[in-house]
């Protein structure tokens, strides 16, 4: 028998037609996935790993502007942090993460198992399962993952040497164990011909390619920028041509920096046998890059190529400010950018094209403030504390070099559960505010309860204090539409709702005050 496996509420609550490009800076509280991936919907609302505390795994799902529309917690237990999510559609995501489960046969520690499932937009997740590796070790937790053009789900290990394909079913297609404790998995890519790509970081080889068929078999395997050159990120053109961004060298402490330590930051053009057609580098004046949370690269929407970096501090392997490049097809910089307010930290970790034109990425702040969101416009600006930060680009002239990797195969898959709990309210911190206090929680702390939930169309929303003045409740269906909005009398404990015209389906009640907002779901039988 399987257990109902709950999942985030993915709720395309839509608040207003997009059609501006405009910028933002918000932070959040809490802590989310380790990527903190960043997806956005049609509606123009992003669904991202911003958290509420470091013993919840959490989804939210903001509007267009970085404002908190739900949140969904889950508990630590067997099932551990959502690493990552993608999404298939507006309807459908993929998670990737790590199951926890009985004590390691080699040791005592316990053992730990990739897990991926996947959930519809109205929060229920369909699938989600654990795989046993084929393999002598007991720490496999998924990083990251790919969705394919089949709907087939890629996951992997940064930390310990992996990787697996299941179709749509959860069946394993094929999995691998490289058994290199020094080295990892950062992305895999699909080609347009159904092979994919993948960068590899390994401790002597540096920035290594691989590109596999759809069975995952190796087709050929070649490092680049040996020894601590680092690859993280890759954008395909075609089946013979692909893009790969990286450093060409890393430090794995956060000590003083070594006289000889100048990392640049390198976007890389390969062809379908990974032979190298053109690299640029791009050397940082002021700071050298900080290189543990490597660049990620996104197409605009002119088919050009936008990169995120980081800065670090002068004289030390320290995260300092986010860096946002614009390049032609050519890697020749068309605008550059940086961010952030003086004596504060920030590292970029995901990056996003936005439907607007603009960009967007996600933020870790190393100051307090927790996880957030910088949205810019089309040239990268955001709405306060833009920096100007020059580089100096050099064409360089990596020799590549073949080698081969060996695996052990083959994952048994298990049903794996999951299990939702409360949220805290999440608060908002204006990023470009003075004072960087917190204000009021988006999500009063009053919520209303609704009675009987499920019912018939017909039910009772109570308040626990009487309304006050402009107060109203809005009622979206489960894609996001609204159908209607009512203001709410000042005084008043309770409201009649009838949604029996609306038919049968799982809508959202969003109560909104001068303290706050409050969203309620509601399951009409």
């Amino acid at each position: 028998m399987r257990k109902t496996l709950i999942s985030v509420a993915t709720f395309v609550l839509c608040t207003a037609p997009i059609s501006a490009q405009f910028s933002f800076m918000q932070f959040y509280n809490g802590a989310g996935t380790a990527k903190v991936n960043l997806n956005q919907l049609a509606s123009g609302n992003y669904l991202t790993g911003l958290g509420n505390g470091t013993n919840l795994s959490t989804q939210t799902l903001l509007d267009p502007w970085g404002n908190v529309l739900l949140a969904q917690c889950y508990a630590i237990d067997t099932f551990l942090f959502m690493q990552s999510v993608k999404k298939f559609s507006d309807n459908e995501f993929a998670f990737a993460g790590g199951y926890r489960r009985d004590t390691c046969s080699l040791s005592q520690n316990l053992r730990y198992d990739p897990l991926i499932g996947r959930m519809d937009s109205l929060g229920n997740v369909t699938d989600a399962r654990y795989y046993s590796m084929n393999a002598p070790s007991c720490g496999f937790l998924c990083r990251d993952l790919m969705v394919t053009s089949t709907n087939d789900v890629i996951a992997w290990g940064e930390d310990l040497f992996f990787a697996l394909r299941v179709d749509a079913a959860g069946d394993v297609q094929w999995a691998k164990w490289f058994g290199h404790r020094e080295g990892g998995i950062r992305f895999f890519k699909e080609l347009p011909g159904g092979d994919v790509i993948a960068g590899i970081n390994m401790d002597t080889a540096g920035a290594v390619v691989a590109r596999f068929d759809a069975a995952g078999n190796f087709l050929w395997c070649k490092s680049y920028i040996r020894p601590k050159g680092i690859v993280s990120d890759c954008l395909v053109e075609s089946d013979d041509s692909f893009i790969i961004t990286g450093y060409t060298d890393s430090l794995a402490n956060s000590d003083m920096l070594p006289s000889e330590y100048h990392p640049k930051l390198f976007i890389m053009n390969l062809n379908g046998a990974g032979d190298v057609q053109w690299c640029k580098g791009y050397d940082n004046a002021q700071y050298l890059w900080y290189a543990w949370y490597a660049p990620r690269i996104v197409r605009a929407l002119d088919g050009n190529y936008v990169v995120l970096g980081n800065l670090g501090y002068e004289g030390w392997n320290y995260p300092f400010r986010p860096f946002l490049m614009k390049t032609d097809h050519n890697g020749d910089t068309l605008w550059t950018r940086s961010a952030g307010r003086l004596n504060h930290s920030y590292v970029g970790l995901d990056l996003l094209s936005c439907a607007d034109g603009g960009y967007a990425y996600t933020i870790s702040s190393y100051d307090g403030l927790g996880e957030g969101i910088f949205k810019t416009d089309s040239l990268g600006r955001l709405p306060c504390y833009n920096r100007w930060n020059q580089v100096v680009v050099a064409d360089l002239f990596p020799v590549d070099s073949s080698f081969t990797l060996t695996s052990i195969d083959g994952a048994e898959a298990h049903p794996a559960y999951v299990t939702s709990v409360a949220c805290d309210p999440t608060s908002l911190v204006p990023g470009c505010s003075t004072t960087m206090v917190p204000p009021v929680m988006q999500r009063g702390a009053s919520t209303p309860l609704i009675r009987p939930n499920p019912n018939t169309g017909h039910f009772t929303i109570a308040f626990q204090d009487p309304l006050m003045a402009e107060t109203y409740y809005s009622v979206y269906d489960a894609l996001g539409k609204l159908l209607y909005q009512r203001p709410l009398a000042p005084g008043k404990t309770t409201e009649e709702v009838d949604l029996s015209r609306f038919g049968t389906g799982t809508y959202v009640i969003r109560c909104t005050d001068p303290g706050g907002v409050s969203y309620e779901r509601v399951v009409v039988e």
